[in-house]
């Protein structure tokens, strides 16, 4: 079956789900081409994969011109000549001997004639601690868009619906009298729901995967089940999904390589949640250390940073997305009588990037950062769930000198709610524990009471997928990226 008939068959069109698709394909693949052509030995990429788009497209209904909208040419990568000699194979794992890494890269400064004295275009390093400005990549996505999703698109409400769902329609009335004047809470909700169907099925701009059934365990949403305090330390609160929540741990510890004896984790609400404990543990190794990251990174790393009051400097990025290495370098070396703290992006919310960790850990070698003064964390938020099933992936797992991953689990797996999961070595979680005797538990995660149905949901889809399951939607992914570039 083509992929556009797999774009058209039942399976999407009565699920009008959003997958992740590559923009940075494009460069990417220009660029696999241009390495070719000088026969570099031993080169592997991994297309960055980033954007989304609706699955219920069909045929009939895609332009034959201009396939791809303004907004998104504008923003996928070229090549350009200039900046740091990584920019033209931004989320590439370059798989060669040790000995060759310098040969390589030598020989791609000479192949494109790259500057990297060029201080002209380089931009100042911003210190985030105390600048209050937004920080983060701004979405070109964070407008309603319809493009390709046909006749299926729900309808929109009508002006008397809309006015069910105002904010003086939804308000709460305090006696009978405001009562009367409201619409009855069974088509105020009607009403919303309407309103769900139509926004999700032409949902475009948030990488979510909406293509997911959780009937079987919709009646456990009559219970309040809650998990509060640590996931391996049973409360005396009964009502709990801790059997499930330590499944999921369990699996993704196994995912990314880590030993069953030193990891740690929690399911969290969010990936912004499993950032900001990431930090919190970075923090509590390393009081003085300064945190690095690129400034295309999540909003919710500098939200840290302030959180915890942490000294952050946000270095510019490469024009494919990727930190600038050679700032970072420079950043670091100036700072060596500091710890190192370093949020490394697996996948940037706009461009996809992913930042080279092996590269990254090359310059801490180089600068010579022992291992007990660098702390590593993932912000994995979509990509860490893909790349262990695409070929020729960069590999991030535990097996390197990394600390902590976290990952969103309402992107690529779906799930009706936020949720995430964070994992990170055991050693460093003694540092924030601390025994609550009305618990019967230990304190060691963000939140104190934690939503037990998203456990019980990430476990549920999990076990339906399987691996193979998940692998089929990274696959069709990449595809559907393919199928956008030709």
């Amino acid at each position: 079956m083509s992929l556009l008939q797999r774009l058209a068959s039942p399976r999407c069109a009565n699920n009008p789900s959003l997958f992740t698709v590559g923009r940075s394909l494009l460069a990417n693949e220009h660029t696999r081409k241009v390495i070719q052509s000088v026969r570099f030995k031993h080169f592997q990429t991994l297309s960055n994969v980033s954007g989304i788009i609706p699955c219920n497209i069909v045929d009939e209904r895609i332009p034959k011109k201009g396939i791809i909208s303004s907004r998104l040419k504008s923003t996928a990568a070229t090549i350009i000549e200039d900046g740091d000699n990584d920019s033209l194979i931004s989320g590439t794992d370059v798989a060669l001997k040790k000995n060759n890494i310098e040969d390589l890269e030598q020989s791609q400064e000479a192949l494109f004639h790259i500057d990297n004295d060029d201080k002209d275009n380089k931009e100042p390093i911003q210190e985030y601690t105390y600048n209050k400005d937004k920080s983060g990549t701004p979405s070109p996505w964070a407008v309603f868009d319809a493009w390709g999703a046909g006749s299926t698109i729900h309808p929109n409400l009508n002006p008397d619906e809309e006015r069910k769902l105002d904010p003086s329609s939804v308000s709460i009335p305090f006696n009978d009298e405001e009562r009367s004047t409201l619409p009855d809470e069974t088509d105020i909700l009607t009403a919303y729901d309407k309103l769900l169907k139509h926004r999700s099925s032409a949902h475009f701009g948030y990488p979510y995967n909406l293509m997911y059934n959780h009937e079987e365990i919709y009646k456990f949403m009559q219970y309040s089940i809650n998990n509060l305090g640590d996931p391996f330390v049973t409360s005396n609160y009964g009502v709990h999904s801790r059997q499930f929540e330590c499944s999921v741990i369990d699996f993704f510890a196994k995912l990314w390589k880590i030993p069953e004896d030193e990891y740690w984790g929690y399911v969290t609400t969010c990936g912004t949640e499993g950032n900001l404990h990431g930090m919190l543990l970075a923090r509590e190794c390393h009081p003085d250390g300064i945190l690095y990251s690129s400034k295309e990174t999540h909003y919710s790393i500098f939200k840290a940073a302030k959180y915890y009051r942490m000294d952050a400097k946000s270095i510019p990025t490469l024009p494919m997305g990727e930190i600038n290495y050679d700032l970072l370098e420079a950043e670091i070396a100036k700072n060596t009588d500091r710890s190192v703290i370093i949020n490394v992006n697996i996948g940037t919310t706009v461009k996809g990037a992913v930042d080279d960790l092996d590269r990254i850990l090359r310059i801490l070698n180089r600068l010579r950062i022992p291992r007990e003064k660098f702390y590593i964390h993932c912000d994995g938020a979509l990509f860490a769930m893909m790349m262990p099933f695409v070929d020729h992936a960069p590999l991030v797992n535990f097996e390197k000198p990394i600390d902590s991953i976290a990952v969103s689990g309402h992107k690529m797996l779906g799930c009706p709610m936020p949720c995430g999961v964070t994992i990170s070595r055991k050693e460093h979680v003694k540092n924030v524990e601390e025994r609550i005797d009305y618990l019967n538990s230990v304190d060691t995660t963000i939140m104190g009471s934690r939503n037990g149905q998203t456990a019980l949901y990430l476990w549920y889809s999990l076990r339906k997928k399987g691996i193979e399951g998940i692998k089929q939607d990274v696959v069709h992914c990449m595809e559907t990226a393919r199928y956008l570039r030709d």
